[in-house]
């Protein structure tokens, strides 16, 4: 079959033949182009962007390359996770290119920019206190400045460049990259090449540019610009418009609004255009899991933070359990934790050190102990893989017969201290913003409406064609079905308050409740899993084990905070709910952030603390570390990692007076 057989979307009907063996011709100069190129990329929604970049990494690597001579950057985590996937796919049953394609390093520019800035000097906990932003506009302002030569170094021996989601950019990442193209191919100078893809009609975080201080920042159209205009001739221009991912009716809807968006159509044109496409998209009212199971992959793309916790509000139910299809949320700003086989690998630890022969003992005999249920719920990788993900992560190498404990315990928080694509559960229903949905693509999508105008509010003073891009981003990410559900499907969303030190919750106060965002990093204390005072003779072992076995069960599970006064402090025991409103089992306690943050908004207004907390939700079991100096009983002592929980959701209560 050729490019434009019988397949082909209903959006490219009316081409010429010559127009599709133009696409096809696009993709395969894209694909075999030579280390040296650089390349432009502009490909739409669906047209195998993530594919591309993937095959033009094996062909890179199967050429003249090695892993370490390649540099790959993304604006996120999950688009890391969904290229370094793809490029698993496109390898076929070719060992060795799979093996080579998991060294090379694929990177979100937060951490990049993190490990630059330690490779160069600075210390890790000057580092932490600052924004990624921060960190990030560090790097450049070193590559434009005295730092070119010192950068350069930290970088190595790179020989290809490759910048994934371009066109999400601007700002302090747009700086970046124009940098570094400039540190390590500048127009004057051949050898070093580069592969930029991206899409201009899916622009829709230019005003995360305009909250970056005082700096004024253009907007994304001009970075691409720029390179056009810097590299001239020796920029190789590839555009990619068929659409292979979608339907032809969703295909039809993607290539006419983004033939809008490109074209030469005032802003509000543009907005009214989408809007109008929206209104005609079916409408579903029912947000219920019964309503999106057996479809495929499933998605409910919203605006906001807050709506998307009402959306997770509203499928988890009133039960104390999960419903029976997982539910993940990628959204708002709860703490996630490392993976939980760490703990549950290295907590029997006695020593100081760990050595490659030791691990491997210990590996052997706890999957000999543990069911294939265990194995699955931990997502436990191979014995290989484990011991080179830790010791990376605690500064050896992948390779190294041992690495300090010590290391692994103060590392593990860092960015940089994993890799980017970790893995991130992809089945069940899927809450997200439309922001966080880039560079994913699901069978079925359904875009919540939302009930507010963002252009001039809370979003950043968003413009109405920016507006426009993220109506039209929300719409390409479905493959086969595509829906609408009206805002008045979910209770009013929370939004976004101040607590001290700039920290921010979503908190909504209204009908007498209190609806707090809750499991946000400082707020569950990490002792509270391995404390005897707490747990009881013997308790912490038996928790310790419970999660061990249930780590996958628990996850969606329901918690209830319970007020605890000591020593004229206030925290929260937290338990997990049973039927009838019940406590069950005691997991940990709430740190003094958390009471801060409450007393912050109820004692200016003469009410105390509350009594009991509810409808918070276990988000997942994982690892526990902390280097503050406390006396742990046996057998906690040694390793200082164990498992805990991370919550999300709402904490809901109703405020009494003091």
């Amino acid at each position: 079959m050729t490019i434009c057989d019988s397949a082909a979307t209903s959006a490219d009907a009316d081409k010429r033949p010559d127009q599709c063996e133009d696409d096809a011709s696009d993709r395969m100069r894209a694909l075999t182009a030579p280390a040296t190129a650089r390349m432009l990329v502009e490909a739409g929604p669906g047209t195998g962007k993530t594919e591309i970049a993937a095959l033009r990494l094996a062909g890179l690597v199967t050429t003249n390359l090695s892993p370490a001579q390649i540099l790959v950057l993304s604006f996120s985590r999950n688009a890391v996770r969904t290229l370094t996937r793809r490029m698993v796919s496109v390898a076929g049953t070719d060992e060795h290119i799979v093996e080579e394609l998991r060294h090379i390093s694929v990177r979100t520019f937060d951490s990049w920019a993190f490990r630059i800035l330690r490779l160069v000097g600075r210390t890790p906990e000057e580092l932490l206190r600052r924004s990624y932003d921060s960190n990030i506009s560090a790097v450049t302002d070193m590559i434009v400045g005295q730092g070119r030569d010192a950068v350069l170094e930290a970088i190595g021996d790179r020989r290809h460049l490759i910048v994934d989601e371009f066109q999400d950019l601007p700002g302090a990442r747009g700086e970046l990259v124009l940098a570094l193209l400039d540190l390590l191919a500048p127009p004057d100078r051949t050898g070093i090449g580069f592969t930029v893809l991206g899409d201009p009609a899916q622009a829709i975080f230019s005003f995360s540019a305009k909250s970056q201080g005082s700096t004024s920042y253009p907007r994304p159209t001009e970075y691409w610009r720029r390179i056009v205009d810097v590299y001239g001739s020796q920029l190789d221009l590839v555009r990619l418009t068929r659409n292979y991912r979608s339907t032809p009716p969703i295909a039809e809807i993607s290539a006419r609004l983004r033939a809008v968006l490109l074209g030469d159509y005032s802003e509000s044109q543009k907005l009214e255009a989408v809007k109008r496409a929206l209104a005609a998209l079916p409408e579903t009212s029912e947000l219920s899991v019964s309503a999106f199971q057996g479809h495929g992959s499933t998605a409910i793309l919203t605006r906001t933070n807050g709506e998307a916790l009402r959306v997770l509000t509203k499928l988890m139910g009133q039960g104390p359990n999960s419903p029976g299809v997982p539910i993940r949320m990628r959204a708002a700003s709860y703490a996630t934790l490392p993976p939980a086989w760490i703990a549950a690998l290295l907590r029997p630890v006695r020593s100081g050190a760990v050595t490659k022969s030791q691990f491997d003992r210990i590996y052997q005999h706890l999957t000999g102990v543990w069911n294939d249920a265990v194995r699955r719920q931990l997502g436990l990788p191979d014995v290989d893989t484990a011991w080179s993900r830790l010791a990376q992560a605690a500064g050896a190498t992948s390779d190294a017969v041992s690495f300090e404990l010590a290391a692994l315990r103060t590392r593990m928080g860092w960015p940089d201290a994993f890799p980017d694509d970790q893995p991130l559960a992809d089945d069940g229903l899927i809450i997200t913003t439309v922001h966080q949905s880039k560079g994913s693509e699901f069978d079925v999508v359904t875009i919540l409406e939302s009930a507010t105008d963002f252009r001039g509010k809370d979003d950043g003073d968003t413009s109405p064609e920016e507006e426009a891009n993220v109506s039209y981003v929300a719409m390409t990410r479905a493959a086969k079905t595509l829906h609408r559900s009206p805002s008045t499907a979910i209770y009013t969303p929370p939004t976004n308050w101040t607590f001290r030190n700039d920290r921010t919750r979503l908190c909504n106060w209204w009908g007498g409740w209190i609806n707090l965002e809750m499991g946000q990093k400082g707020d569950v204390d990490p002792f509270g899993f391995v404390d005897p005072n707490i747990h009881g003779q013997g308790g912490v072992e038996k928790l310790q084990s419970f999660l061990l076995t249930n780590a996958h069960a628990l996850e969606g599970r329901k918690v209830v905070l319970c007020r605890r006064n000591e020593d004229g402090k206030a925290t929260w025991l937290i338990h997990l709910q049973e039927d009838g409103g019940r406590l069950g089992l005691l997991l940990g306690v709430t740190s003094n952030e958390l009471t801060f943050d409450l007393l912050h908004i109820l004692h200016p207004k003469g009410y105390g603390l509350p009594w009991r907390i509810y409808n918070l939700r276990i988000s997942g079991v994982g690892t526990i570390t902390s280097e503050i100096d406390r006396q742990l009983d046996p057998p906690e002592t040694s390793s200082r990692l164990w498992l805990g929980v991370s919550l999300f959701g709402t904490g809901d209560f109703q405020p009494k007076s003091r």
